[in-house]
């Protein structure tokens, strides 16, 4: 089971995750140690070099109070007293003559510094030099300085004992980088398997919904992260991609009920003119009406192919400034004369010089369809408003009549492709003009609201934005 489960994750985003924050923790543990290594290093040889600067003003304070003699008596302390082989006095004459010395044997052959008394170099108060000896595996930390009028006091610390402990320190950070890769490697596993443990939640949900469970959803939290809004995208795409099914299934079936009485007419027409004794005039009666069919067939099809682009999402359109009550305008004029056959006056209230950024046909749609659908349930000698009200960011088109109205029951579903309700069976049309407006206004990024009382007549408001 076990190699069943590293096969799986063999490859997996956890996996790499892991690896990367393996190596990048690693590698700046590294640095960081690294530094830190280095900064002993330094505080290590400035404590050394101090050392040996304070032994060496304390024997140039000595020797200027006393005389030579009494040096080399201060020295041969220092030496018993140190009672180690890890440093070194050595005094020197002008001339390079060696006046004293400790035992240096432990440190191998240590040259004496040529070049500062060949008469080329000049220690200004002392110096401090590192050298290596022959057969010697650590080197020598030296200062030089001029004591009394003219000697020179050379003192040698060995490095043996710092550079072993730094030796130690080092192997010490490279031993330390194993468990800190297999620890900063678990640690980087928990935190991608609980970072994406969101992400296999959606790929799941994919799964079951690919599999026919289209009413499956991923848990959220109120927790905001990057996880729980792919969630709720991943939920609020899939509510979207439901609907359209929905209203495809019920757009298919309401095809299918509505094609079938225009169709039935168009074959009875044939049937019968086929049948009977038929003279031209009636063949010529039976292709108008085949015709007058077959163009309701084709408006309807285009609208709701219409209506199925713009509430994809995927509809044209042209953006451009539109002169809005102008376009009210003339659509009031288009059907004034239907108006007028029933006696219903038809009245604006626009004001002057307001413009829109739209598409041009689709607002003539809403506009339209809205205005026919007031004037077609609005009884005799009635009225139909048209009023425009600029907001902030907004403009609202509000038509209203007092024809009909809509009953409690059927406001709801009023926007629903083929949706008539009872009080309009007895009217011409398929039901798909408010739909066709309500599809065409969110597709624009506006709104539609309606407000109804039965025989008091309805308001439609258009929202949109300019």
């Amino acid at each position: 089971m076990l190699f069943e489960m590293i096969r799986k994750l063999k490859g997996t985003l956890s996996i790499k995750l892991s690896f990367w924050y393996a190596v990048i923790f690693s590698l700046t543990s590294l640095l960081i140690l690294t530094i830190f290594y280095q900064r002993i290093s330094v505080i290590t040889m400035k404590n050394i070099d101090q050392e040996l600067t304070e032994e060496l003003e304390e024997l140039s304070s000595f020797y200027a109070e006393n005389d030579y003699d009494s040096l080399i008596q201060e020295l041969q302390t220092e030496i018993e007293f140190e009672k180690s082989d890890d440093i070194f006095f050595r005094l020197f004459a002008s001339d390079g003559k060696v006046l004293f010395t400790s035992n240096i044997q432990a440190f191998g052959k240590i040259e004496a510094p040529d070049d500062v008394f060949d008469g080329k170099y000049k220690i200004e108060r002392f110096e401090i030099r590192t050298i290596s000896t022959p057969n010697q595996s650590f080197p020598i930390r030296t200062i030089l300085g001029v004591v009394g009028t003219s000697e020179i006091l050379q003192i040698g610390i060995s490095l043996k004992e710092s550079r072993a402990y730094l030796q130690i320190f080092k192997r010490l950070i490279l031993w330390l980088m194993i468990p800190l890769f297999v620890l900063a490697a678990c640690i980087g596993f928990f935190m991608s398997r609980a970072a994406i443990r969101g992400v296999e939640d959606v790929t799941q949900a994919a799964i079951e919904i690919t599999e026919g469970k289209y009413d499956k959803r991923v848990e959220t939290k109120t927790k905001a992260s990057e996880i729980q809004r792919l969630k709720q995208t991943f939920n609020m795409m899939i509510d979207r991609l439901q609907g359209l099914l929905i209203s495809m299934r019920e757009m298919t079936d309401n095809i299918a009920h509505d094609l079938r009485s225009p169709l039935t007419r168009i074959r009875g027409i044939a049937e019968m003119t086929l049948l009977g004794k038929s003279s031209k005039s009636q063949y010529e009666k039976m292709a108008a009406n085949t015709i007058e069919e077959c163009d309701n067939l084709i408006a309807m099809i285009n609208t709701m192919l219409d209506i199925s682009e713009a509430e994809a999402g995927v509809a044209d359109v042209r953006v451009e400034e539109i002169d809005l009550c102008g376009l009210i305008v003339n659509a009031c004029e288009l059907f004034r004369p239907i108006a007028n056959e029933k006696q219903i006056r038809i009245n604006t209230n626009l004001p002057e010089g307001l413009k829109l950024n739209g598409d041009k046909n689709k607002l003539q749609r809403i506009v339209t369809n809205l205005l026919e659908n007031a004037i077609k349930y609005t009884p005799r000698d009635g009225d139909v408003v048209i009023s425009v009200v600029a907001r902030k960011n907004l403009v609202d088109i509000i038509v209203k009549d007092n024809g009909i109205g809509i009953s409690e029951n059927d406001l709801p579903h009023i926007f629903d492709r083929f949706y008539r309700g009872d009080k309009s069976r007895s009217q011409t049309g398929i039901g798909l003009g408010l739909s066709q407006v309500k599809a065409f206004v969110e597709f624009l990024k506006g709104n539609i609201c309606v407000t109804s009382t039965p025989n008091k007549g309805s308001i439609f408001t258009v929202s949109m934005p300019y």
